[in-house]
């Protein structure tokens, strides 16, 4: 199965920021597992990010959840695209007043196997609309041999 992630050119406010926000995660994740992930990759995501206010709940690189600030999620999203190919699929995206949650079906290939989970993630965004915390959900639903 492919990535199913429709461009953020697709959506309007907040929901256009998750999705461009996605999209940077993707090529971050992507330079971090060619080894040329630096510095001035991570420009375009922390356009959409409160970095000095930053908050990220959930589980991350294990299975217990971690509260997280910006340069922590950094390190932690470099470690990850270093060694996991992902693929996602919209299931829908729900944007309220300074808020968006989305639910994904997730594809997270590593180490020859993939692990599908359902997942939702709730965006919170600031007055100025930058994001200020993720609440992230995670529901392992199975895993395969990497195809």
């Amino acid at each position: 199965m492919a990535n199913e992630m429709p461009p953020s050119s697709e959506f309007t406010g907040l929901s256009r920021a998750v999705i461009a926000y996605s999209e940077a995660f993707s090529g971050i994740a992507a330079k971090a597992k060619a080894g040329t992930l630096g510095d001035a990759d991570w420009a375009e995501m922390e356009k959409l990010v409160d970095v000095d206010g930053f908050v990220r709940e959930g589980v991350f690189l294990g299975p217990q959840a971690e509260v997280i600030d910006w340069p922590t999620y950094r390190h932690y999203v470099t470690q990850y695209g270093g060694h996991t190919d992902w693929e996602g699929t919209l299931r829908r995206m729900t944007e309220v007043p300074g808020l968006v949650a989305l639910e994904l079906e997730e594809r997270n290939t590593r180490g020859g196997m993939t692990h599908v989970s359902n997942t939702v993630t709730i965006y919170e965004f600031n007055d100025a609309g930058k994001l200020k915390r993720l609440h992230v959900y995670v529901s392992p639903i199975g895993e395969r041999p990497a195809a």
